[in-house]
């Protein structure tokens, strides 16, 4: 297997975290996978991520729709014979209230973020549990712990997600299949600029390095726990986020 090409799925892949992880792989070597929903930014990510003499690939996927995102992963196994890792990025947030609760948001929020791990999740565990070997990686978040006033549906789908992760990893571990997650803080990304702008000052006082992460600064977390180099790591979630919770 050493000397094989190895292959590995970015969700949310055409912005923020998810290019920068892709970007991150691709410069290691990894053969990339694209998928998001905008064709336009998918194709500007894969031309970052066609290096090296390594092709990357773009697919145009709603993952909210299981039984597309099972015919899409099934295509890419077909076609590659292997997947080495997964990487479930893609998610939003906007203010919501529990208090104010309305159906429609929370459920639009769950569906990408909570469903749209869990499809992808599905349509590959069974195929990694078969080849024996593999890693995904969850990108979750600091608010699934501590929550936040305001995103209550976000931080609750995110800590679904972390819940999911530990019930994955127990699932693959016997066959060398290992699920983690990322927890990245405040990072900036074109979904959460302007809010990090507006409440600067907060943050640098929340976060004990008084700043906020890059998107490659989660990357590299990321592409770790995707290789080989965390081998005996399984269920884990690893916190990124300038010792948030140490204030």
């Amino acid at each position: 297997m050493a000397n094989e090409e190895k292959h590995v799925i970015v969700t949310g892949a055409s912005s923020g975290i998810g290019q920068a992880t892709a970007i991150e792989l691709a410069q290691r070597g990894y053969t990339i996978h694209l998928i998001g929903r905008n064709a336009e930014r998918l194709a500007e990510v894969q031309s970052k991520t066609t290096i090296n003499g390594v092709h990357s690939h773009i697919y145009q996927l709603e993952l909210t729709d299981k039984e597309a995102v099972k015919q899409t992963f099934d295509d890419i196994y077909l076609k590659t014979g292997r997947i080495d890792g997964l990487v479930n990025s893609a998610g939003f947030f906007y203010t919501t209230d529990v208090l104010d609760y309305d159906d429609k948001s929370w459920k639009e929020i769950m569906d990408v973020n909570f469903f749209g791990t869990l499809y992808p999740s599905l349509a590959l565990l069974p195929k990694l549990v078969d080849q024996g070997f593999g890693s995904i990686v969850n990108v979750t978040s600091v608010d699934a712990f501590d929550g936040i006033l305001d995103y209550d549906a976000y931080a609750a789908s995110k800590g679904a997600v972390t819940s999911l992760t530990k019930t994955l990893a127990l699932e693959g571990a016997s066959k060398n299949v290992r699920v983690n997650a990322v927890v990245p803080g405040i990072t900036d990304t074109e979904m959460t600029h302007e809010r990090i702008q507006e409440n600067i000052e907060k943050y640098r006082k929340k976060v004990p390095m008084q700043r906020p992460a890059q998107a490659s600064e989660v990357a590299k977390p990321i592409a770790f726990l995707i290789s080989d180099d965390a081998s005996y790591i399984t269920g884990q979630s690893l916190h990124v986020n300038g010792g948030w919770r140490l204030a």
